[in-house]
């Protein structure tokens, strides 16, 4: 995870050695305002709780996405001031929807347009669309 483009932390996924599911998730460094980020970004950006939600979504759209890698920090990132669109991405459940509120009012700012873009029906967040 990256603040401010360096390094700020790192999230460990632990599974489990005879299913494959994760078990636990654990940040090593200092992950409030960091982000997962898949390159810098031009004047429009995603913002998701995964970073498997903002790599689907940069395949699937072309506009690139970071994670916040969880929906409790979906509020607290450094959006940078080339950034004037940002589309927030949460996961279209009760948490997703409680994160994207609370990132429209920490994001607001003058000269950035904010939306929120829910994925299609039947779907939890944007990663699902690549499993069908």
């Amino acid at each position: 995870m990256r603040r401010d483009g360096n390094l700020a932390a790192i999230q460990r996924i632990f599974l489990d050695p005879r299913t494959g599911a994760s078990t636990a998730k654990l940040c090593l460094g200092r992950a409030i305002g960091a982000a997962w980020t898949n390159g810098t970004p031009e004047s429009v950006l995603g913002l998701c709780e995964g970073f498997e939600t903002a790599a689907a979504f940069t395949d699937l759209v072309g506009i690139k996405a970071w994670a916040s890698m969880g929906a409790k920090r979906f509020h607290q990132l450094t959006i940078p001031r080339t950034v004037v669109r940002l589309i927030l991405l949460a996961d279209n459940d009760a948490e997703g929807h409680r994160a994207a509120n609370r990132a429209l009012a920490a994001y607001s700012r003058s000269g950035l347009a904010i939306e929120t873009r829910w994925p299609p029906r039947g779907a939890n967040d944007w990663a699902d669309l690549l499993k069908r």
